[in-house]
């Protein structure tokens, strides 16, 4: 192998290695957002139990729309390390000249240098259900 193969290949495994700790790091943030989407709707449920007040009603609300735009932004957040992480093996492949990156590099490039609208769309689903799940105890009438 010559040098350029070697660097190419060890500068690869790097831009790995960082791809999984930011994965890593975006997982931690997609459970506890999960915990939020069930916290905001627990704390809902709980509250119409207890009857709560219209200042009560509104701090609910305020509380699952912050969780709303928090996973949201987690999403979009989550998305663009996928796309700069396939940038950066994109940027790599074409420094190498005629190194060639490996074959998982290359199909990972072709799947995620742009905004995946599925991975964007099922988020999107999970937060809005989940805003809306918090927020029908409180202003729709339970009674029916």
């Amino acid at each position: 192998m010559d040098e350029l193969q070697v660097l190419s290949v060890t500068t690869e495994i790097a831009l790995w290695e960082l791809f999984q700790s930011g994965r890593t790091a975006n997982l931690t943030f997609s459970i506890g957002m999960v915990i939020a989407v069930w916290v905001a709707a627990r704390f809902s449920s709980v509250a119409m139990e207890k009857g709560v007040n219209m200042f009560g009603k509104v701090i609910l609300t305020l509380f699952a729309a912050s969780v709303l735009f928090g996973g949201l932004n987690l999403m979009m957040t989550t998305d663009a390390v996928w796309i700069a992480h396939a940038n950066a093996l994109a940027g790599l492949d074409v420094g190498n000249g005629a190194a060639t990156l490996s074959e998982g590099s290359m199909r990972y490039i072709a799947e995620n240098s742009e905004s995946n609208p599925i991975r964007g769309i099922a988020g999107i689903i999970f937060y809005i259900c989940g805003f809306l799940i918090a927020i029908a105890p409180i202003w729709f009438d339970q009674s029916k």
